[in-house]
């Protein structure tokens, strides 16, 4: 996980917004190997594992949520649907979107890559943060580019979640046509081919 990262997360516990504190035990540059972050609320730990910060048990699976066939689309797609372009910034992918991060960061240079609950396969790497997190994103609100969720987030809270951490007039990509209804708050933009896009009211 990348030090800068703290900037835009908060503690997932049950309490008002709060930021998270770093303390690296090893470095490898700007990217912490093995660390936690604290929320100085609540004095709630979370450890950094080879990289993954986990908000959850250390240890726990960081994906394998999809069985069916995930929609087609690449990275250059998704950048598209998110409406990306230029650097700075961050945008979230969560679950089984997260596929997509190593060639976003391709796709996007300059833009950091949080993947959250990631499936299988996906590692930490130059501008690509791993986090797992069971029941919420660990991100405060109103910080973040872009949200994609796949398919096994795609209900529950987790599209109120993207939207909350969305800046307004931004993007929300939901893999899964047929799921329940957008977030208070987001418009649909367009559906189909397996995915819906939505946009943050302003």
């Amino acid at each position: 996980m990348f030090i800068e990262l703290t900037e835009i997360l908060r503690c997932p516990r049950d309490h008002a917004e709060s930021y998270l504190v770093a303390s690296p035990m090893v470095m490898d540059g700007r990217r912490i190997v093995r660390g936690a972050v604290g929320c100085p609320a609540c004095r709630a730990e979370f450890p950094i594992v080879e990289g993954v910060a986990y908000f959850g048990p250390a240890g726990a699976a960081a994906g394998g949520e999809e069985a069916a066939a995930p929609p087609d689309y690449d990275a250059a797609a998704l950048a598209a649907f998110l409406n990306l372009s230029g650097p700075g910034g961050y945008v979230v992918l969560v679950g089984a979107a997260a596929r997509a991060g190593p060639a976003l960061v391709e796709a996007v240079p300059g833009v950091h890559v949080v993947a959250v609950n990631p499936p299988p396969g996906v590692r930490p790497g130059p501008m690509l943060s791993l986090l797992v997190s069971p029941r919420a994103l660990p991100v405060r609100t109103a910080s973040v580019r872009g949200v994609a969720l796949g398919a096994g987030h795609a209900g529950g809270g987790w599209p109120a979640e993207g939207a909350r951490v969305l800046l307004p007039g931004l993007r929300l990509v939901i893999e899964g046509e047929a799921a329940g209804p957008l977030p208070a708050g987001v418009a649909e933009l367009a559906r189909g081919a397996g995915l819906r896009v939505g946009q943050r009211e302003r």
